[in-house]
């Protein structure tokens, strides 16, 4: 089991679209470099919030390279390389691990459901056999909600037995705070990461490594602030009010407005189908509550431009 564990706030990157809905790969590199900027430890790439599985591998290897080739270095990326189909994952993963970014995060299959520890023990160990390479670290990725598919506690078990060194860590965004607490309990040389913000006092304070957030592409400076100074009271009341209120609507919809209000760049708005803008209403009362919230008096927030 390995212990060179990943911490600290990992933004879960949208991917930017042009008004063809082509990957505005320039963008997404400054998106990047922006967050890191503005307080990320790191960023992953082309999960959910990226819209991952709505993505070409071409378009996905394009978009890492466009990163790194922008500056930022390949520890501080975190790539999402799960697919449907393994030689898919196995081509993704081979690419980022070619590129240096050595730890992947990799969600099972998600179209076959009810596939049991034996499924999802099988399509790891493919994963990581097919790959072939002794320095890959794979943050296993739990959203059933998404994926149909739990990863639970025997088969994490097992896949360590197997591949003591492969097996880096799991993120969770099933928000089933028992079994995070299970994992910490019995993994703890595992990093363990958690896809819900106002989980991360709590998290890190179990011994947790920290959060992996799709929150974190408008708000990377509170969530930073949060993360540093997990005793504020303050700080946690105001991500929480803020996730409410993103909560209310279709998240990666919600997430692509606030960025192009907060960041002055309508093209934000852009996704691939079957994801849809919107309706005006809805955004106009998103935008007014998070605007609020942010610029209470006491605000210490990096937001961007």
């Amino acid at each position: 089991m390995t212990t060179d564990h990943l911490q600290g706030i990992y933004a879960a990157v949208m991917t930017p679209m042009q008004d063809d809905l082509s990957c505005d790969m320039n963008r997404l590199a400054a998106h990047c470099r922006s967050l890191l900027d503005e307080g990320c430890h790191g960023v992953s790439l082309f999960g959910t919030t990226g819209e991952g599985p709505a993505l070409t591998t071409d378009e996905r290897q394009a978009g890492l390279e466009a990163v790194l080739t922008s500056g930022v270095a390949p520890h501080r990326v975190l790539p999402g390389t799960g697919c449907a189909a393994i030689p898919d994952a196995v081509r993704l993963t081979r690419h980022a691990t070619g590129l240096g970014c050595k730890t992947v995060l990799v969600m099972p299959p998600f179209f076959f459901k009810d596939i049991g520890d034996d499924g999802v023990v099988a399509f790891y160990a493919a994963l990581i056999e097919g790959v072939g390479d002794p320095a890959l670290r794979v943050i296993i990725y739990n959203f059933p909600a998404v994926t149909g598919v739990w990863v639970r506690e025997r088969a994490i078990e097992r896949l360590i037995a197997a591949y003591p060194h492969a097996i880096a860590g799991v993120k969770d965004s099933s928000g089933d705070w028992p079994y995070v607490a299970a994992l910490l309990r019995q993994f703890p040389s595992l990093a363990v990461f958690s896809g819900w913000e106002t989980w991360v006092p709590k998290l890190v304070a179990a011994g947790g490594a920290g959060n992996i957030s799709g929150m974190a592409n408008v708000i990377p400076g509170l969530l930073r602030q949060l993360y540093d100074n997990r005793s504020s009271a303050a700080t946690l009341s105001r991500v929480s009010r803020l996730v409410e209120e993103v909560s209310k609507y279709p998240i990666i919809p919600a997430l692509k407005v606030l960025a192009a209000t907060l960041r002055e760049q309508p093209s934000w708005r852009n996704m691939r189908a079957p994801l849809v803008a919107l309706p005006a209403e809805s955004e106009r009362s998103l935008v007014m509550a998070f605007e609020r919230i942010l610029n209470e008096k006491d605000a210490d927030i990096t937001t961007g431009t």
